[in-house]
């Protein structure tokens, strides 16, 4: 009977020790609170472009998305197609000329046979009869072009193969900062080469070489290329805003899909709205690796 008796007293301080943990952790839990008047992000158009090889101006608008719209699993092309902007009139004005771009598909509208003077300031505009105005200035950048460029396999540790860029330019005098891009040379379309998706990307400044003949080596490492694999190198002369907003894009590795995505805090020159307007011009040489 005494055994009984104690065993009783244990079950009864358990279960009191139980209700007493339960009582704490419920105490623990919040209570749902209502929000009323959430503001979401406004949306907003997003700017990309690019001067193609044949010398003609490309601008890609979309819309900005929710954070919750995409992920990085989720497929650009497909993202692209549903957020593109097709109801835009979109022209480009230089000194006192002014030319309208033609929408060519998802969002892409070119023009054809505008001057690309260096020095000289181009104006966007963008009148979009679903997300209003944006507009932005750029002044077109100097080409520079490459005097070597030779690209070589390069074995890793894990038996993939990297390639190894080696070249040479002349830096002219002032300040110039320069984009690299390395990507397998293959038929892309219009957006592909607005955005380079697959592309590795080096930024390198002349505050060490200005004005004189530079040259290095590096390896363009994000994927496993196979030796005869055709590859595209190119060069490009920015300016001072473009290449830090490239840069904290790279430092921050941000994915493709986040470029439309709000929040946004990366730079931009697009007064009402995000992303980048830039003309530059790009020296590119295929070279089987």
């Amino acid at each position: 009977m005494k055994a009984r008796g104690i065993l009783r007293r244990n079950r009864c301080y358990g279960l009191v020790i139980a209700m007493t943990l339960t009582s704490l952790l419920m105490s623990c839990i919040p209570e749902p609170l209502e929000v009323d008047d959430l503001e979401f992000p406004k949306t907003q158009i997003v700017v990309s472009s690019l001067i193609l090889p044949d010398n003609s101006v490309a601008v890609l608008l979309t819309r900005s998305i929710g954070a919750l719209e995409a992920s990085k699993e989720s497929d650009p092309r497909d993202l692209i197609s549903e957020i593109a902007i097709n109801d835009a009139e979109v022209t480009i004005a230089v000194n006192d000329s002014v030319y309208p771009l033609t929408l060519l598909q998802d969002g892409v509208y070119q023009a054809l046979r505008i001057p690309l003077v260096p020095g000289r300031e181009c104006h966007l505009k963008v009148v979009s009869r679903s997300l209003g105005i944006v507009t932005a200035s750029t002044i077109v950048q100097a080409p520079i072009y490459f005097d070597t460029v030779l690209v070589e396999p390069y074995r890793n540790e894990n038996d993939e193969y990297w390639a190894q860029v080696s070249y040479t330019i002349k830096d002219p005098p002032s300040p110039n900062y320069y984009l690299l891009n390395v990507q397998t040379a293959r038929r892309q379309d219009m957006i592909d080469n607005i955005l380079k998706p697959e592309a590795y990307t080096r930024q390198v400044d002349d505050k060490t070489f200005d004005a004189q003949e530079y040259s290095e080596m590096f390896r363009a490492m994000h994927k496993n290329f196979l030796p005869g694999d055709s590859l595209e190198i190119s060069l490009s002369n920015v300016s001072v805003d473009y290449f830090n907003y490239v840069r904290l894009r790279l430092e921050n590795q941000l994915e493709l899909v986040e470029v439309f995505s709000e929040p946004i805090y990366y730079p931009t020159n697009i007064r009402g709205g995000r992303g980048f307007f830039t003309l530059h011009l790009t020296d590119v040489r295929v070279i089987v690796l």
